[in-house]
């Protein structure tokens, strides 16, 4: 995964970290969050990601949690430290004009990295989203699109691209966005200078992660213009 995707990640776990004194066998919160610890560890250092999974087994046993807890939360935020310093200040990324392959690419990994969910708000969306970008999710994410008013026309592409990859596909439009955001998992955020299909061609842009603060409140808003938005 790319170091700028895979830090986001991180800080977003380690925001939100369960009480795992409510812990029980079949508790999906603690699971999930354990899964995914040990699945992003994994990709920045797999000697560390042993040491996760001995910290798991140590959680699921009641007289080793609170040792096990300590190990999981301290690699987590040993790796947050070490992807901040490898990484330039303010970890984001841009562009100059006529640099879209960079963005492209930048953009591409970025979606290819959501296991679970993915919404992206652009009120000016277009065809190309589906052949260039979505096509490098995995199976099981599902999308959300969130588009301007004028993309009525989307929905012949949206229909034939759900039909073939059996993606679980959703689109609807609004008049209430004017920024370009992405969101992962429920987790991450993402910002981009122009739409998606505009972006780098003539003027400089820039994709960039939000703090998880922030991110908690996009969400929150987003959600809200989503339930209210009309479908396509």
């Amino acid at each position: 995964m790319d170091h700028v995707a895979l830090l986001a990640e991180l800080r977003a776990l380690a925001d939100h970290i369960p009480d795992f004194s409510l812990l029980t066998p079949t508790s999906r919160t603690h699971h999930e969050w354990l899964g995914k610890v040990h699945a992003l560890i994994e990709q920045w250092n797999k000697f560390e990601a042993t040491s996760v999974r001995t910290g798991i087994t140590c959680i699921n046993t009641s007289f080793a949690r609170d040792m096990g807890v300590a190990g999981v939360v301290g690699i987590l935020y040993r790796a947050i430290a070490d992807l901040e310093l490898r990484l330039p200040s303010g970890a984001d990324k841009a562009f100059g004009p006529g640099a879209v392959y960079d963005f492209f690419k930048a953009l591409r990994e970025l979606l290819a990295s959501a296991k679970e969910s993915l919404l992206i708000a652009d009120p000016y969306l277009d065809e190309q989203v589906f052949d260039i970008y979505l096509s490098a999710l995995g199976p099981g994410v599902a999308v959300r699109l969130l588009c301007g008013k004028s993309a009525a026309g989307l929905k012949p592409a949206i229909l034939k691209f759900a039909a073939q990859t059996k993606t679980k596909l959703e689109a609807r439009a609004t008049t209430a966005i004017h920024d370009r955001v992405l969101f992962l998992d429920g987790r991450s955020c993402w910002v981009l200078g122009q739409s998606i299909k505009d972006a780098a061609r003539s003027k400089p842009t820039y994709l960039a992660p939000l703090d998880s603060e922030t991110t908690d409140l996009k969400i929150s808003e987003y959600e809200k213009i989503w339930n209210t938005a009309t479908t396509i």
